[in-house]
C-alpha cells in the first residue's frame, strides 16, 4: 500500500464526503426542527437521480441543471405530504414520529416497488462531459465529484445562512427549540413544517443530480444512502449544518480509506461501527455541548 494510493483514496473520499453531507443534511434538517423521521429519505433520493438519469440520457439537460427539475419537484411533493398527511399526525400528539415513522417505511417499500415495476432493476448510469480526471501533479481527481463537492459545499453554505439571518430560519430553530412558545410568540408551526419539509426534500433532489454524474441509479440504490444519512444525523447533530458537513467528510474518508485499506466491505463495517460507538458516546452528536443537569 504506497503512499500515493492512501492519498488519492483521502482525496476522493473527501469529496464524495461532501455529498454524502448534504444527502445527510435533508433527513437532519426534518428531524431537526419537527422531530420524527423520514424513513424514505433514501427512496426520495433515488427518485431524484431517476429524474436526473433520464433528463440527462433522454432530454440533453445537462446532470446538474436537472437539479432545478428536482428541487421543483420534490419540493412541491414535501408540501403536499407535509401539509395533508405529516402536519396532521403530528397535530395528534405523542405518537406522531410512530404514525409517521410507519407511514414513510410503507412509503419506502411501495416507491422501491414501484420503481422495479417501472424501470426494472438493472443499474443505469450516464456519460457526461464531465466524466474524466483532473491531474494535480501525482494525484488524479475526478471532475464530476470536484464539482459535485463545491456545489455540496455552496449549498451548505447557503442553508446555513438561510438558517441564521433569514426571519424564516429564526422561525425554524425557535420551533424547532419550542413549538408551544414559538406558536405563542405568533409563529405559524404548521407552516413552518411545511417550509422545513419543502427544503428538506428540495436537498434530496439537488444531491440525486449531484451523484448522477458519477454514480449508477436503480430501484434500490437509496438503501445505502439512508443508512449514510441517519449516521450522519447521528454524529452532526440535528440540525446542525456544520455537523452534517463534517460528518459526511469522515464517513468518505473512512469509506475510501477503509476501502483501499482493508477492502469495501470491512470499511462499511467501520462505519457502522462508528455509528454505534456516536450513539453511545456522543448522541448529542460531535459538535454539539453536553447538556448536563
Amino acid at each position: 500500500m504506497t503512499v500515493s494510493i492512501l492519498t488519492q483514496a483521502l482525496i476522493d473520499g473527501i469529496l464524495i464526503g461532501g455529498v454524502y453531507a448534504v444527502i445527510g443534511l435533508g433527513l437532519s434538517l426534518a428531524y431537526g426542527v419537527m422531530g420524527v423521521v423520514n424513513w424514505a429519505h433514501g427512496e426520495v433520493l433515488m427518485v431524484s437521480m431517476y429524474i436526473s438519469y433520464y433528463l440527462t440520457k433522454f432530454a440533453g439537460f445537462d446532470p446538474y441543471l436537472t437539479a432545478l427539475v428536482n428541487i421543483l419537484v420534490l419540493g412541491v411533493v414535501g408540501f403536499i405530504l407535509q401539509k395533508y398527511i405529516f402536519n396532521r399526525l403530528i397535530n395528534r400528539g405523542k405518537a406522531a414520529w410512530r404514525d409517521i415513522l410507519l407511514f414513510t417505511a410503507g412509503m419506502s417499500m411501495a416507491l422501491q416497488a414501484l420503481f422495479n415495476l417501472l424501470f426494472g432493476a438493472e443499474v443505469k448510469s450516464v456519460e457526461t462531459r464531465y466524466s474524466g480526471m483532473l491531474e494535480l501533479g501525482n494525484m488524479l481527481v475526478s471532475v464530476p465529484k470536484l464539482i459535485s463537492f463545491l456545489l455540496a459545499a455552496l449549498c451548505c453554505a447557503g442553508l446555513y445562512v438561510f438558517i441564521q439571518k433569514s426571519e424564516m430560519g429564526r422561525a425554524l430553530r425557535a420551533t424547532s427549540q419550542d413549538r408551544i412558545t414559538a406558536q405563542l410568540m405568533s409563529i405559524n408551526a404548521n407552516l413552518v413544517y411545511c417550509v422545513a419539509f419543502v427544503i428538506s426534500l428540495g436537498i434530496v433532489g439537488l444531491s440525486g443530480a449531484l451523484l448522477t454524474p458519477f454514480y449508477s441509479v436503480n430501484p434500490y440504490v437509496g438503501v445505502s444512502f439512508c443508512f449514510k444519512a441517519f449516521i450522519i444525523v447521528a454524529m452532526g447533530g440535528k440540525g446542525n449544518i456544520p455537523g452534517a458537513m463534517l460528518s459526511g467528510v469522515i464517513i468518505g474518508v473512512i469509506e475510501k480509506l477503509g476501502g483501499a485499506m482493508v477492502g469495501d466491505n470491512l470499511a462499511q463495517i467501520f462505519i457502522f461501527v462508528l455509528f454505534i460507538l456516536i450513539l453511545l458516546v456522543k448522541p448529542e452528536g460531535i459538535l454539539e455541548k453536553r447538556v448536563r443537569g
